[in-house]
């Protein structure tokens, strides 16, 4: 049974880290620039911050301002190479909890815990029996290696002894679809899903314009198949986790191909949604309704226009947990 986790920068966030645009846009308006192009992107940034609270979906359209390809290059390079300064340093100081390996192992082979009794009973008598084997890949759209520092994991397949039933759990492999933010590893990859969200059409036919802002050709350009390797992870997964992502359309390819799996299979998808409310006290009308409402939203996104099919709400789950995979940085290993 194959599970197939996509981790976002709420992962991160929920680590304690500052890794959201408006924390990089602080750091990156305090560097000193010559560019005229650089400056009056900052003047925008600056000035439109809930505008550019998604940075890659903004500068889709920034650039319909832009006429010189030149110009549209140097931005991305500037953009990039800050982002990545700023993100190592954010990165740099997360140190995993001691002995944190076996507490997020648990969570990841058992997502489903912060569900409700009835749904956790009808899901592991169903897709995610006790009795049989499981295999897990991750998928993250972070630059960041605190995932591999917390699970303890070194690039080799992690075997788990699960639930006491004499099967094991396996975390077969982690792929950083955006590659990472240490420059001895590359590859990182900051635009759009497609040409077309590129907002300007003399930018968007030009074939070096999309080798920087289109992230599948920049990953085609790498040359590892990270793309491909990924498709083939959601397209035999019967266990879906989104964690951590705001389900944008920079990264639609994702969300097409998941939309395609639940079409096509029995498949699973279970939805953390992190700014939900959870279920409390008497509130269990208006939880269940925002979990509805929250179907409503997500189905179109998945580009499924049916959003009444009652057999793929049915194999929707929806978590507002504060809790799963919240483990702050190990105080006494900085101290």
């Amino acid at each position: 049974m194959n599970i197939v986790y996509l981790f976002g920068n709420g992962f991160d966030r929920n680590l304690g880290l500052n890794t959201d645009y408006k924390s990089f846009y602080n750091y990156y308006m305090e560097q000193k620039s010559t560019s005229s192009v650089i400056n009056q992107l900052k003047s925008e940034i600056g000035s439109n911050y809930d505008t550019w609270a998604d940075l890659e979906k903004a500068l889709g359209k920034y650039l319909k301002n832009i006429t010189k390809k030149e110009d549209a290059i140097l931005i991305h390079k500037d953009l990039l190479e800050h982002l990545q300064t700023y993100i190592c340093s954010e990165d740099s100081r997360y140190i995993a909890p001691k002995d944190s390996s076996k507490q997020i192992l648990a969570e990841l082979f058992y997502p489903i815990k912060s569900l409700r009794f009835n749904q956790r009973r009808k899901i592991e008598n169903g897709i995610l029996k006790t009795n049989q084997n499981r295999d897990l890949y991750i998928i993250s759209f972070n630059y960041t290696e605190t995932l591999e520092r917390l699970i303890g994991y070194k690039g080799e397949q992690t075997t788990v002894y699960s639930f006491g039933n004499g099967n094991y759990s396996h975390l077969r492999d982690i792929e950083h679809i955006h590659g990472y933010c240490n420059p001895d590893k590359g590859r990182m990859a900051l635009g759009l899903d497609n040409p077309s969200q590129i907002c300007n059409e003399n930018l968007s036919s030009s074939q070096n314009i999309c080798y920087r802002f289109v992230k599948p050709t920049f990953n085609d350009l790498c040359g590892e198949e990270h793309h491909l390797k990924c498709l083939r992870w959601i397209n035999t997964a019967d266990f879906i986790c989104i964690f951590g992502m705001s389900i944008g359309i920079s990264d639609q390819t994702w969300w097409n191909a998941i939309g395609k799996r639940l079409l096509s299979s029995s498949a699973i998808l279970l939805y953390f949604y992190h700014e939900g409310f959870e279920l409390r006290n008497n509130n269990a009308p208006e939880f269940q309704e925002q979990v509805d409402s929250i179907k409503d939203n997500l189905l179109p996104k998945l580009g499924i226009d049916d959003i009444s099919n009652e057999d793929i709400r049915g194999r929707i789950y929806v978590s507002c947990c504060k809790t799963m995979f919240k483990y702050g940085v190990d105080e006494k290993a900085t101290n």
